[in-house]
């Protein structure tokens, strides 16, 4: 169902958005085991808890761990990771209109489906290799600078971060398959994600928003089994995959 030659094209095309998405979030990666010791020991003599919780400061400050997750996993991966899922998913489909590419690419032997399928398969690698490859990084760093770091735990919860990711890309393809032109279509998946992001600015919601989820929260504060969110995702992407074939499929040109 992947077109190779297809699958080369879409990965050439998007590879200067790949070498941004990258260089910025590995920027960040290489900065967090750095910032370790002066980010502890700013918490241990400024008054924080007027901005935050004083067990969160507790928490950030007990072990590299809790801080790597904090502000990699829960904070910078989460931040720019869903930047990067729209900007990856805005033109799947749409630069196809706007470029005027998509008769040329229909007149071809391959199916609608093997088009959407080659597309989001493109973007996922691309996505996964911005996420993943940080987060190696990350690690890496962290071990070149002595620091305990449970690779285990940490790239299992970043897993569970990159699968999240993985249906804001998917969320964001639709709009790149209703939408023409690409920026347009980002702006429209933007204030979607924005919408849907709400719950998770409530206490008492905040468990039923897709970015707790991305954060792995649960996985990583009540041990929960991965399996779990990882399900969850799984089936959240395969809804957006097939509702993504049945819009490409019934668009004329």
């Amino acid at each position: 169902m992947i077109h190779l030659t297809l699958l080369n094209k879409e990965i050439l095309e998007n590879r200067v958005k790949l070498y941004l998405s990258f260089a910025l979030l590995a920027l960040l990666a290489v900065a967090l085991p750095f910032l370790f010791e002066p980010t502890r020991d700013f918490f241990k003599n400024v008054d924080l808890s007027y901005y935050l919780d004083q067990q969160q400061l507790n928490f950030i400050g007990a072990s590299y761990n809790n801080y790597a997750w904090s502000q990699w996993t829960g904070k910078n991966l989460t931040q720019m990771g869903v930047l990067a899922a729209i900007v990856f998913g805005m033109g799947a489909l749409s630069g196809e209109s706007s470029f005027g590419t998509a008769l040329f690419l229909l007149s071809k032997p391959i199916t609608r489906r093997e088009i959407y399928t080659t597309k989001m398969a493109a973007g996922l690698l691309l996505l996964a290799c911005t996420v993943i490859g940080s987060t190696l990084l990350l690690m890496l760093v962290s071990l070149w600078k002595g620091y305990p770091l449970d690779g285990g735990a940490f790239l299992t919860a970043n897993l569970i971060a990159y699968a999240g990711l993985s249906v804001i890309y998917l969320g964001t393809a639709l709009f790149s398959a209703l939408i023409a032109e690409p920026v347009k279509a980002g702006v429209a998946a933007a204030l979607f994600w924005l919408l849907v992001s709400v719950p998770g600015y409530f206490p008492g919601s905040a468990q039923y928003s897709i970015f707790y989820q991305i954060k792995a929260i649960p996985y990583w504060f009540f041990g929960q089994n991965p399996i779990v969110p990882l399900g969850f995702f799984l089936v959240l992407a395969g809804a957006f995959y097939e509702t993504g074939v049945w819009l490409w499929s019934r668009r004329e040109f």
